[in-house]
């Protein structure tokens, strides 16, 4: 069942309009993956979601553990990826809760601003670029460079070798020790000269599938879940 993007609306915050019709409202089906978080992004859990009626979603736990008890009517943020691999974040109240399900209500679409925070997530780690016919510079073509950031759809990385808006190149990178390494393509949408005649570059992911997609959805799920682990530690 489809989630109508006609039933949400901005967040009253930020510059929204109250009561306005919330740009980019994602479009949701049953199935998705979603973190639970507070207000103040504290993690509660991990979820698949069930769209229900009236603009109404449930939420289960993914491993089928019992829920965390939840106080009637209060607020939480439900955050994902769409098929499309595009974020959405949601903030909304708790209704009806068990220790199976909750189900969350008066759902509104937080800013964009906010989404881009919550899913590209520093990471830092060594990887790998192999050359797809456009590396204009010397040397191999594998070549050493640094993931600095990486989302569902695209990442940042730092690397000595030379490209230009559009060109495209495959990106190899160890996300989870415990996970294969991804190889993804990637496009060149930024260019930014560093010092050292070193480069970062911001990327867009190019022809996943579905089940890359979303294996690439619950690594960087993975990440932010062991960093906010820490943190409270």
């Amino acid at each position: 069942m489809k989630f109508f993007k006609g039933t949400l609306r901005a967040a009253p915050d930020k510059g929204a309009a109250p009561g306005g019709r919330g740009k980019g409202a994602p479009d949701l089906s049953s199935g998705l993956r979603v973190e639970v978080l507070t207000m103040a992004n504290y993690l509660l859990f991990v979820g698949r979601l069930k769209v229900l009626d009236d603009g109404v979603l449930e939420v289960r736990r993914d491993t089928g553990d019992p829920l965390p008890q939840a106080l009637y009517n209060s607020e939480v943020k439900l955050r994902g990826f769409q098929k499309n691999s595009q974020p959405f974040c949601l903030k909304g109240t708790v209704g009806k809760s068990s220790r199976d399900f909750w189900q969350v209500e008066n759902l509104k679409v937080l800013q964009s601003r906010e989404n881009r925070g919550f899913f590209r997530q520093d990471t830092d780690l060594d990887a790998q670029v192999r050359s797809s016919g456009h590396y204009r510079g010397p040397g191999s073509e594998e070549s050493e460079c640094k993931v600095l950031d990486v989302s569902a759809g695209g990442a940042r990385i730092l690397s000595r070798n030379v490209y230009m808006e559009g060109d495209r190149f495959q990106l190899e990178v160890e996300l989870l020790p415990e996970e294969r390494p991804f190889s993804m393509a990637c496009r060149v949408l930024r260019v930014t000269p560093k010092k050292g005649f070193k480069y970062e570059y911001g990327c867009k992911f190019e022809g996943l599938s579905e089940a890359e997609q979303q294996r690439l959805l619950r690594a960087v799920f993975t990440i932010q879940r062991r960093i906010l682990q820490a943190r409270r530690e």
